[in-house]
């Protein structure tokens, strides 16, 4: 099973979430990385469309999992994903090409199962950038 996991949003480090600290503990983070798409303001929280095709560039990070499979599943959970209904997920994860030091890398992604209706895009390309002063998205972080 692929190892690589590329994370955008409440997993960055130097976030200090309960499941970023987990993930940490449970991988080894490679470096910055950036994916092709578009982020969107979810409320509390942030969602990648990713599109092969797009110029934009969302900043993130790669981690190599040390057991993927048991990291992934509590990952799954985390990002709330229902594999007996997955088109009623929020997310899905799926396996997408970053660029990891200018090198294209395959790492799983919870990316967004569907165009958010009504949601304001992110237009900057960097979640950190965007989460101060925005208290929805500090409190929602602060509870996981």
């Amino acid at each position: 099973m692929n190892p690589n996991l590329f994370v955008y949003g409440t997993l960055l480090q130097p976030l200090t979430t309960h499941i970023g600290r987990y993930l940490r503990e449970n991988g080894e983070l490679l470096g910055e990385a950036y994916a092709p798409g578009r982020l969107y303001d979810l409320g509390q929280y942030p969602g990648l469309w990713y599109d092969d095709g797009s110029t934009k560039r969302i900043f993130g990070q790669v981690f190599k999992l040390t057991t993927p499979e048991a990291v992934l599943k509590e990952l799954d959970r985390y990002e709330g994903i229902d594999p007996s209904h997955p088109s009623q997920n929020e997310y899905r994860r799926e396996e997408v090409l970053v660029s990891l030091n200018g090198q294209p890398v395959c790492c799983w992604c919870y990316i967004l199962n569907h165009l958010p209706d009504g949601r304001p895009e992110i237009f900057c390309e960097n979640y950190l950038d965007y989460l101060g002063g925005r208290d929805s998205h500090e409190d929602f972080l602060g509870k996981v």
